[in-house]
């Protein structure tokens, strides 16, 4: 079905793919990881011609079907997109229009793909991906949490019954129990034939779902194997750091815990009929990271906007008592302002407040850079220079680099493969150690939790209740 051979992608004189071959059968599921910046997105990016500017592609071979892709740009990939390659893109906030129902995308989906686009079959496509509720079809994407938009741009992706389904990081953002649910959606219809390559830096979820892995490091396949040997017997140094990398942790309490930076008393916030927050109390302390989980939906991103003032709670208060409170989202791509470089998005934190010369401040970003492991030859980089777990720690060092009394994470290594997310979680602890940052830790992976709390507190319905003895 797909065949690559000897791929080769250059961006300006930067080589980012360099003699990568794979290929996916009818009915199989192939999944491509590697660290942040190896190459995977690019990989994907290059499979549906969705590459622009200074970028080259050379290959042997690159066929769908038998047949030639279309040079990236031609006009013949209107005729392939959604038709016979669907696409699920990592980020559905980014993906999806904010001001149009649900329903009127998928028919615009199956439109472009010759397909019936009435509401029935709107509605029947959203059925398949378990949306099976027809109100689904009327509401709109800020009415939908991220495992229903993700289910959402499966259905388009599915929309012109494609032979072929590259998924890129679909579950990154997504606690456990949503992303099987996704992930089953993704991999049903394999079963009549649909080959699917599936991007992501996750290793277990590689191998629970994948007929064969295919690892990437350094814009190179470096391992090709069966994905339960890959995930028991790795053999490249790159594939051996994954595994060795994958959480499961167990954090200590603080040695003592410093004055309260944080007091929240019944904070309760409703979105109409919705109650997002429910009489939500935190408390946390100088140097203490407190893990804040639940399922998708939950509430944990409303409590994440109302602690850093960005939604205003309806009942209850937030006493701060420290120079500043940061945020650190869950998208690094709505986030960061497309138009600067990395070096002025990190300085936009530094508040003149903060009384640093213009050298302070230029020393400042690259000392943060540094810390978050991508070091001065990012610092001209712009966003769209960067792979998604770059650009999370982009906006991790923006955060940082004001020195502030608390951080609130939202989903904050959601993106990262699970090397670069042990080094930020490593450099955050390190942080906390020297600065006595506190961190608010928004998370849907219990095992992440386990790696960098001191306490644990689970948001269900948008109620708050703390764990005695951890994530379960």
């Amino acid at each position: 079905m797909l065949e690559i051979e000897e791929l080769n992608l250059v961006f300006g004189d930067i080589p980012i793919l360099r003699e990568v071959s794979l290929c996916v059968q009818p009915g199989e599921v192939v999944a491509v990881v590697g660290e942040s910046g190896s190459g995977k997105s690019s990989l994907a990016r290059t499979i549906l011609g969705l590459h622009r500017g200074r970028i080259t592609v050379k290959a042997a071979r690159l066929q769908l079907d038998g047949s030639e892709l279309p040079e990236p740009g031609a006009r013949a990939w209107r005729s392939v997109r959604g038709r016979r390659v669907g696409y699920v893109p990592q980020d559905p906030g980014n993906s999806l229009n904010p001001v149009r129902r649900i329903g009127s995308q998928v028919r615009e989906a199956l439109k472009l793909c010759g397909q019936p686009d009435t509401e029935t079959e709107a509605v029947r496509r959203l059925a398949e991906v378990g949306l099976t509720d027809p109100v689904y079809a009327r509401r709109y994407p800020h009415e939908m949490s991220g495992g229903q938009r993700q289910r959402v741009l499966i259905a388009m992706a599915l929309a012109g019954r494609p032979g072929l389904v590259v998924a890129d990081e679909p579950t990154s953002a997504l606690d456990a129990e949503v992303a099987g649910q996704v992930l089953d959606a993704l991999t049903e219809h394999t079963g009549s034939g649909t080959g699917l390559l599936l991007i992501t830096h996750d290793l277990t979820i590689a191998a629970q779902r994948a007929h064969r892995i295919v690892v990437l490091d350094g814009g190179r396949v470096v391992e090709t194997a069966a994905a339960d040997r890959v995930l028991r017997r790795p053999e490249s140094a790159a594939a051996q750091a994954l595994h060795k990398a994958m959480p499961g942790r167990t954090s200590t309490a603080p040695a003592s815990l410093g004055p309260p930076v944080l007091h929240a008393r019944s904070l309760t916030k409703r979105y109409g009929k919705v109650t997002a927050l429910d009489s939500a109390d935190l408390t946390v302390h100088r140097g203490e990271t407190v893990a804040v989980v639940g399922p998708s939906g939950s509430g944990k991103s409303t409590l994440a906007r109302v602690l850093t003032g960005l939604a205003t709670a309806d009942e209850g208060s937030v006493e701060l008592h420290g120079n500043q409170v940061q945020l650190v989202s869950q998208n690094p791509f709505s986030a960061l302002e497309p138009r600067w470089s990395v070096d002025r998005i990190v300085a936009e934190s530094l508040h003149p407040s903060l009384g640093l010369t213009r050298a302070q401040r230029s020393q400042r970003v690259l000392d943060v850079l540094d810390e978050v492991g991508l070091g001065a030859g990012f610092a001209r980089r712009r966003p769209h220079e960067l792979s998604g777990g770059q650009s999370q720690r982009v906006a991790i060092a923006r955060a940082l680099a004001p020195r502030p009394a608390i951080v609130v994470l939202d989903e904050a290594v959601s993106a990262l493969d699970v090397v670069s997310r042990a080094t930020v979680l490593d450099i955050l602890a390190r942080l906390q150690s020297s600065h006595g940052t506190a961190y608010v830790f928004i998370t849907h992976d219990n095992l992440v939790a386990r790696d960098i709390a001191h306490r644990t507190i689970e948001v269900r319905a948008g109620r708050v209740r703390e764990l005695e003895f951890g994530p379960c």
